[in-house]
C-alpha cells in the first residue's frame, strides 16, 4: 500500500501536470485511424459567470480540433430561461466551425417555472425553444451545417445516405420524407419532433431523442395541468418510436455501430424507483434494440455531471441485458468541458473517449 505522502505528491504531479498542459496548450490529439474519425460531446455547462469564461476556452479547444459533428446533450444554460439567452447559445454554437446536433435538457425548459429562472411556463418555453433552434428541421446548427433527417420530416427528409467519404451530407434513397408522424408502438402514428434527428458517418448511425431530467418532465410545478402530462406522454412516445426506426435502419444497412444522444439518465441505476419509471418504456426499448442490433452502441447523455465511461444495461440493471452498449455521461458544472469520442467503425470496440476539462482555475 502506497503512503499518504506518496498518494499526495501523485496528486500534485497530475494536477500540475494538467495546469501545465492547459496553460502552453494542450497537446494536439492523436490523428483517428484509417477509415475513422471523431466527433466531441458537451452539455451542462456553462451555469454561472465564472463558468462561462471557462467555456470560452472549451469552445477554442473545440474549434481547433478537427471533428465529424459536434454532439451537445442540453443544459447550455441556467437561469434565465429568457429569449435573449436563447438567442446567445444559439450565436455561441454556430461560430463552431463544425456541424453541432443539440438535443435539448431540462434547464432550457421544464424547470423554467422557477422564480429564478423566469417563472415562465414550461410548454411555453419549449414552443419556444424549437422556433429558435429548430426552425429549419433537417439541418444541424453550427458553423458548417450538414443534413439531418429529422422526425418532423423537413429540409433533410429523404433518408441521408452513408455519404461515400463519410461526410454523412448526401442524400439517397431510403425512409423517403417521414412527413408529422411516425408509427408508433401501439400501430398509430404519433407526432414527429423537429429535435429528434438522425446522420450517418463512416458505416455509423447517430441520432437523438428528446429525453430531460426532472422526472422527464414530470415534475410536479405551481400550475401544471394535465396537457404538461401529455406533452410528457407524446415526447416519449416519439422517443420511442424514432430509436426503434432508427435500429430498424441499422439492421437494414448493416450499421457498424449505433450512436445515440439524450440529455437526461433515465434511471440507468435505478432499477425499480420512480423516476426511472417517468422514462419507461423508453429505456426497455434501447435495451432491446441494442441488443438485437446486436454490434456497439453508443449512449451519449448528461444530466448527472460526472464524467462517466461504463456498460449500464449488463444483466442486472433490470430490464433486458445488453453488454453491447456502452454509456458515456459528459462533464458538467461546476466541470467545464468537452468529451473527444474517437470512432473506428472496423473495431471490435470501435469507441475510445478522451476528456478534456478545463482546470476551475483557468479563466483565460
Amino acid at each position: 500500500m502506497r503512503s499518504r505522502r506518496t498518494v499526495a505528491a501523485a496528486a500534485l504531479g497530475a494536477l500540475l501536470a494538467v495546469g501545465l498542459a492547459w496553460t502552453c496548450g494542450p497537446p494536439p490529439p492523436a490523428p483517428p485511424p484509417a477509415g475513422g474519425f471523431a466527433f466531441g460531446a458537451l452539455g451542462d455547462a456553462p451555469y454561472n459567470p465564472h463558468e462561462t469564461l471557462r467555456h470560452r476556452l472549451v469552445l477554442a479547444d473545440l474549434a481547433a480540433h478537427e471533428l465529424a459533428w459536434v454532439l451537445h446533450v442540453g443544459d447550455p444554460l441556467w437561469r434565465p430561461c429568457s429569449d435573449a439567452r436563447y438567442r446567445r447559445v444559439r450565436a455561441r454554437l454556430d461560430r463552431l466551425p463544425h456541424p453541432v446536433v443539440y438535443t435539448p435538457g431540462d434547464n432550457e425548459w421544464t424547470d423554467c417555472w422557477e422564480e429564478g429562472s423566469g417563472g415562465y411556463a414550461p410548454r411555453e418555453r419549449l414552443a419556444r425553444l424549437r422556433e429558435v433552434f429548430f426552425a429549419r428541421p433537417g439541418r444541424s446548427l453550427g458553423g458548417r451545417p450538414m443534413e439531418l433527417v429529422s422526425q418532423a420530416g423537413g429540409e433533410g427528409g429523404a433518408e441521408l445516405g452513408d455519404g461515400g467519404a463519410g461526410d454523412g451530407s448526401s442524400a439517397a434513397a431510403g425512409e423517403g420524407d417521414l412527413g408529422g408522424t411516425v408509427g408508433g408502438d401501439a400501430g398509430g402514428a404519433v407526432p414527429g419532433l423537429p429535435e429528434n434527428a438522425r446522420w450517418w458517418r463512416g458505416g455509423v448511425l447517430a441520432a437523438t431523442v428528446h429525453l430531460v431530467g426532472s422526472s422527464n418532465g414530470l415534475a410536479d410545478f405551481p400550475g401544471r395541468t394535465a396537457a404538461d402530462d401529455a406533452e410528457v406522454a407524446a415526447r416519449t412516445a416519439a422517443a420511442v418510436a424514432w430509436t426503434r426506426e432508427t435500429f430498424a435502419l441499422a439492421r437494414e444497412r448493416d450499421a457498424a455501430a449505433v450512436v445515440v444522444g439524450f440529455h437526461a439518465n433515465p434511471g440507468f441505476e435505478a432499477v425499480a424507483e420512480e423516476y426511472r419509471q417517468a422514462f419507461e418504456p423508453w429505456p426497455t426499448v434501447l435495451a432491446e434494440e441494442a441488443r438485437r442490433f446486436g454490434r456497439p452502441v453508443l449512449a451519449v447523455h448528461g444530466d448527472d455531471h460526472d464524467y462517466l465511461v461504463d456498460r449500464p444495461l449488463a444483466a442486472g440493471w433490470g430490464g433486458p441485458p445488453a453488454p453491447n452498449l456502452t454509456r458515456l455521461q459528459v462533464p458538467g458544472s461546476p466541470d467545464v468541458g468537452w468529451v473527444r469520442v474517437v470512432v473506428n467503425p472496423g473495431a471490435a470496440d470501435p469507441f475510445a473517449f478522451e476528456e478534456r476539462t478545463v482546470p476551475r482555475w483557468k479563466h483565460w
